[in-house]
């Protein structure tokens, strides 16, 4: 039978399968294989990096996507560093072609959850539906109150 948890171990899988061989054209002596697809290394990098978020999303559903962004971000710097140690070019235009991928990999769940905030509640502003998110009331408590507040205050 196909569950939800199925289909997220079997995503699993298939992410560790795809991200070692990502890694291994990454960093292997492949420079230039991009082409063989039609592709330059800046789409490339677009490319591999939303699938990897795309990816990340899928397999972590009860992870934040925002958190999950930026640590795909995080492996994209990283993947540049490690280039470096094995004699492959290093270029931070990569990186930013990677951190677009993610971008575009994430934006879409960012814009559905404001669209459906808006749908919710339309007449509130934009402070009043942020107090309402659930999601940052645990943050809000574990940090208590901000000290600039009570001196601003009267």
């Amino acid at each position: 039978m196909l569950t939800p948890r199925r289909i997220v171990m079997a995503a699993r899988l298939g992410f560790a399968l795809a991200a070692l061989g990502m890694a291994v054209l990454m960093l292997g002596p492949f420079q230039g294989l991009e082409q063989v697809f039609g592709l330059n290394d800046k789409a490339a990098h677009v490319i591999a990096f939303y699938g990897v978020a795309s990816g990340l999303f899928l397999i972590a559903p009860s992870q934040r996507r925002d958190d999950l962004a930026l640590y795909v971000i995080a492996a994209a710097f990283g993947i540049e560093l490690l280039q470096a140690l094995t004699g492959r070019s290093v270029s931070i235009v990569d990186f930013l072609a990677g951190a677009a991928g993610v971008t575009a990999a994430w934006a879409p769940g960012r814009i559905e959850q404001l669209r459906q905030s808006f749908r919710r509640h339309p007449d509130l502003t934009l402070t009043e539906i942020d107090r309402l998110d659930r999601r940052l009331r645990r943050r809000r408590a574990s940090t208590g109150p901000s000290p600039v507040g009570a001196i601003l205050r009267p």
